[in-house]
């Protein structure tokens, strides 16, 4: 029998509960693109994985630029008479009304995708979705108008799983400390 046991959770100072520690570049890997025969290792006492190994003809992880301080990642649960009820949200927007954008939502609708993204006070690298539990994109509002030119896209799974610290790498420009500019 395994006995679930849990930690203290000791007060943090405002850094720490401060918004907007996402770093604006998220980085997306379709799940097709992975090697399900060499699945990344976890580490669920460390809150870690390994990097993804990617099929040969892989497209690999694909940065998006989202505008900075809109992304939010959040995670929501409710008990029923029987079971419970998660359900994990990824959202944020991309800035203009482009072509590259315009693809994007038409041809990725419903589709599954690793989330990765980079906490910038700490700098570590997180990943949302685990094998066989990847984020969908559930919902996108694209606007054109006198408010805005920009799309916002949600993603979201329904299991347990919570974010892990990515052990993995992410495609940043040689010139890109994972901390750069606005583009």
């Amino acid at each position: 029998m395994t006995i679930n046991t849990f930690d203290d959770i000791p007060a943090v100072n405002d850094r720490d509960t401060h918004g907007k520690r996402i770093y604006h570049k998220v980085f997306l890997l379709k799940e097709d693109d992975v090697n399900y025969s060499r699945l990344p290792a976890i580490d669920d006492s460390a809150r870690t994985c390994e990097e993804f190994v990617l099929k040969a003809n892989a497209d690999g992880w694909k940065c998006f630029s989202y505008v900075r301080n809109t992304l939010e990642e959040t995670s929501e649960s409710s008990k029923g008479d029987i079971t419970s009820t998660v359900t994990n949200t990824f959202s944020g927007t991309l800035g203009g009304s482009r072509p590259v954008i315009d693809r994007f939502i038409e041809n990725h609708q419903g589709d599954n995708f690793f989330i990765g993204y980079i906490d910038i006070y700490s700098g570590k690298k997180y990943i949302l979705g685990r094998p066989y539990s990847p984020m969908q994109l559930t919902a996108f509002k694209r606007l054109n108008g006198k408010d805005s030119a920009s799309c916002d896209t949600t993603f979201t799974n329904e299991s347990f799983f919570q974010p892990l610290e990515y052990l993995g790498n992410f495609p940043l420009n040689p010139e890109d400390d994972g901390m750069g500019s606005e583009e």
